[in-house]
């Protein structure tokens, strides 16, 4: 069994329609950055790398920097095993060399689709709140694989006993969610499948989404599962820091 914690670097105001696809026009969303946590018999493993101060600064916001972040939890970059990286996304996978110790698992469709023609649609690779920085480093993860190799998927599969992954898309095309057996029962980590509970809860889909069919059979496939609202877990919704008890300062136990 694993326990769970969610770790919150930052937030920013975003657009709302870049979170719920053609809903609040005009409007703005609070989007929280995360990255999680996971411990089990004395193994310690992330999903996601959590987001660098580079990229804060890009994204024009600030917080703490992820070493300071783990601290809060008696851990260090060097203490990780394994990390499962959801997709490509650079608040989701940035500086993996800090995680010197650690295995990274990630989708092989993932790293094919960054690695090939949307290199050459600057709206999609660099978007314009970037502010002319990629979406995603293909340099700085092309680099970090030829001295840590990286652990490609073809699909589901179980990463360890008690976690495993899904390949839902729909966010990006090799987009994972992440499956964790808890006291609490199995949770997913939704990460950017789906952005709020609201997602979720009324069927709307992410603004920021690669293909639309891949997201609805997605949620199908979630929804089949048969797990209460509480056992997902989206990956930008401020409400999981008020949902779950305090541990420390922006660090809540989910399970």
């Amino acid at each position: 069994m694993y326990e769970i914690y969610a770790l919150k670097i930052s937030e920013r105001m975003a657009e709302s329609p870049t979170v719920f696809m053609h809903t609040d026009y005009g409007k703005k969303f609070l989007m929280t950055y995360y990255f999680w946590l996971l411990r089990t018999d004395g193994r310690t493993i992330l999903v996601d790398t959590g987001i660098s101060q580079d990229e804060l600064e890009c994204r024009r916001i600030s917080g703490p920097t992820r070493e300071e972040m783990l601290a809060r939890l008696d851990t260090k970059p060097e203490d990780i095993e394994i990390v499962v990286v959801s997709h490509l996304h650079a608040d989701h996978f940035a500086e993996p060399e800090m995680y010197s110790n650690a295995r990274f698992y990630i989708q092989r469709k993932e790293v094919e689709y960054w690695s090939c023609e949307i290199q050459g649609f600057e709206c999609l690779s660099k978007p314009p709140f970037l502010h002319g920085k990629p979406s995603v480093d293909m340099s700085a993860f092309q680099k970090f694989n030829m001295t840590n190799p990286v652990i490609f998927l073809d699909g589901d599969c179980e990463v360890c006993p008690g976690l495993s992954v899904m390949l839902l898309g729909g966010h990006t095309p090799g987009h994972q969610i992440v499956k964790v057996e808890t006291a609490r029962g199995p949770m997913i980590l939704c990460v950017d499948f789906a952005d709020t509970y609201r997602n979720i809860e009324e069927r709307i889909p992410i603004g920021n989404c690669s293909n639309l069919v891949e997201w609805m059979r997605g949620l199908i496939k979630i929804e089949q599962m048969g797990l209460p609202i509480e056992s997902l877990i989206p990956g930008h919704d401020g409400r999981t820091m008020t949902l779950y008890p305090k541990v420390a300062e922006d660090i809540v136990k989910v399970a």
